[in-house]
């Protein structure tokens, strides 16, 4: 497969998996009769916080499909992270070959590319480079996308159904900055969409998990043109994890590349 692909993907994944276009529409099941009371959104939202801080580690295995344009990529998929924030990430070839390695925590990522023995470093607060960035997504983000968990953002403040089976959720200036879409019976999310960020994640194919249901299929869209999706078939929570499994140092042979000021 041609390198040039490859390293895209590696930017990519790099900001977290993920993928985003403006104005991209929030996909919404088919409505109920009236929207949630004052009382259920509140609830369901504290549910949603609750449920995201009950993670403390995550270790899925599957695959990783991605869409750019009319081009698609393919790979293997084992994703490690835990509290305070840190994610390993290792993407094979379908048929087994490694391709690259990234970590990345609060303060500093690092990406080694076994296609070309190069290892990249830099710090994680200024990945948002253009040249570097393609999708808005923050370290907490990512995380909990990659643990199936429903990001509720931070700058989030009052909270109200305006539709049925829909949450909005606005900033103290009275922004939308979320909307998440349901299905009834009991009211299980199944997409989020930033209005600001511009992009929408699905949740489909629900599995029981210790804690609860949780997604095996996660999809992050932007428009038709680029799309990123993860399906687990195997994701454990709250698995102890040892921490030298977030240590990343490239082989003697391997070119280093700085990509900003590091920090260790």
């Amino acid at each position: 497969m041609p390198y040039k692909k490859w390293k895209n993907l590696l930017f990519y994944l790099t900001i977290f998996i993920l993928t985003l276009l403006l104005g991209c529409a929030p996909l919404i099941p088919p409505p109920s009769d009236k929207p949630f009371s004052k009382k259920k959104t509140a609830h369901l939202i504290s549910h949603l916080r609750e449920e995201g801080e009950k993670i403390v580690s995550f270790q899925g295995i599957g695959r990783l499909w991605f869409k750019e344009g009319v081009e698609e990529t393919e790979a293997n998929l084992f994703a490690v992270g835990c509290k305070p924030f840190k994610v390993r990430l290792e993407i094979t070839h379908p048929w087994g070959k490694p391709l690259f390695h990234i970590v990345v925590d609060e303060r500093n990522i690092s990406a080694l590319s076994l296609i070309d023995k190069k290892f990249f470093i830099g710090l994680s607060s200024l990945m948002n480079a253009d040249k570097f960035f393609m999708f808005e997504l923050d370290l907490d983000l990512g995380w909990k996308i990659l643990s199936g968990r429903v990001p509720i953002l931070s700058t989030t403040g009052e909270a109200v159904s305006l539709k049925p089976n829909e949450i909005t959720l606005f900033n103290r200036q009275g922004e939308v900055v979320e909307i998440i879409s349901f299905v009834s019976q009991p009211p299980q999310p199944r997409s989020i969409y930033f209005p600001k960020k511009g992009f929408t994640i699905v949740f489909s194919e629900f599995k029981e998990g210790s804690l609860g249901p949780y997604p095996s299929r996660i999809k992050i869209i932007n428009g038709d043109e680029n799309q990123l999706e993860i399906r687990y078939t195997n994701l454990q929570i709250n698995r102890p994890i040892p921490k030298e499994i977030f240590q990343l140092n490239p082989p003697p042979d391997f070119e280093i590349i700085k990509l900003n000021h590091q920090e260790r």
